[in-house]
């Protein structure tokens, strides 16, 4: 088969079509940074910067998906919560001055257009320069925190568990009002062109809450996101890189088309399970390591590239990646060596 550009080939994958190779997708978030010189608190608010940034490592590492995101604060912080901005790692929320302070503050959470808030419009303001740059050849992949993920970065998240416990309406009550907001941000991104976006439902898993709870806590609200995602008639992927991530539950809520993940899912003994009973109609996305990404040689993570290949990428719909964020203080030498591994891997194996 000829060489096919990133959309083409992604478009086949998702379609469980034949392609030239493996799609690969490194995940490159802040790490973007380093092809500009731009410092983390630019990259997080100045949408110029973090565009420029994420096409220039995306022409360099020669990836197959623009993977639109910047931060996991993005949300809370237009709902008011006071932010941190390091210069030398990724934005974060002030935990010692958390938003909702006590289990009577969730109430008081105001829903707001998303394109009016001052971090939401200026993510949106990256994937319009993200999708008329490069959205013809390159799919651009938006980004939504889940609902649960938001209420954690207002609370802290271990006091929000905890508030699950023993304040189950308040907390029900601050997720209506969220969910509220998070649907008409997914909304606005589809109006900037985006080819799909990704939630982000982080505790569906076992370093979450049980999976009863994450169905009655997260899974019934982001429902109503992923409607809208299908709704709009664009690509539904979701993230979920905790450990034994519950991918049935997920499936039942969520439905995603595509699954980036960072552990063997719930209830699946091996890998080959998990390909078998939910790699026939979505597409798995993973599963490269982040610690071997920032801490291995090139040639160590080509060699696990190609034994990802080998074991999810036999009869399609498999995209290689990280098995989470790209670590944002690691070189982008081993995300190139995630390319050349998909390029090349029949010679790789040819000569193994």
């Amino acid at each position: 088969m000829s060489q096919l550009s990133s959309m083409e080939r992604v478009l086949l994958t998702l379609q469980g079509k034949e392609t030239d190779r493996v799609p690969v997708c490194c995940l490159t978030v802040g790490v973007t940074r380093q092809t500009t010189g731009v410092s983390f608190p630019a990259f997080s608010q100045d949408s110029d910067a973090a565009a420029e940034a994420m096409l220039y490592a995306n022409r360099m590492i020669g990836d197959d998906i623009l993977f639109g995101f910047t931060d996991l604060s993005v949300e809370a912080a237009d709902f008011g919560q006071k932010m941190i901005y390091p210069e030398n790692t990724t934005a974060h929320p002030d935990y010692d001055d958390s938003l909702i302070k006590g289990p009577e503050d969730y109430e008081k959470l105001e829903t707001f257009k998303a394109a009016t808030g001052k971090r939401m419009g200026t993510y949106l303001d990256v994937c319009t320069k993200l999708q008329k740059k490069a959205g013809t050849t390159v799919p651009v992949l938006g980004f939504v925190y889940g609902p649960l993920g938001v209420l954690g970065m207002m609370r802290g998240m271990e006091r929000l568990y905890m508030d699950v416990l023993e304040h189950p309406d308040q907390v029900k009550i601050g997720l209506e009002i969220v969910t509220e907001v998070l649907v008409d941000f997914v909304k606005e991104q589809f109006g900037r062109g985006v080819a799909g976006v990704c939630v982000d439902t982080l505790p569906a898993s076992r370093s979450g809450v049980a999976p009863d709870a994450w169905e009655v806590f997260e899974g019934v609200y982001t429902e109503k996101i992923a409607d809208a995602i299908r709704d709009s008639g664009i690509l539904l992927a979701h993230h979920g890189c905790g450990y034994a991530p519950y991918f049935k539950e997920v499936k039942k809520w969520v439905n995603p088309a595509v699954f980036s993940f960072g552990d063997l899912a719930e209830g699946c003994k091996d890998f080959g399970e998990l390909k078998s009973v939910y790699g026939k109609d979505a597409t798995l996305m993973g599963y490269v390591p982040t610690e071997l990404l920032y801490a291995g040689t090139p040639q160590e993570v080509i060699a696990e590239s190609i034994r990802q290949i080998d074991l999810l990428g036999q009869d399609g719909r498999f995209i290689l990646a990280p098995t989470c964020e790209y670590p944002p203080n690691a070189t982008l030498e081993n995300a190139r060596a995630m390319v050349t591994a998909a390029e090349y891997y029949h010679d790789f194996k040819a000569q193994a």
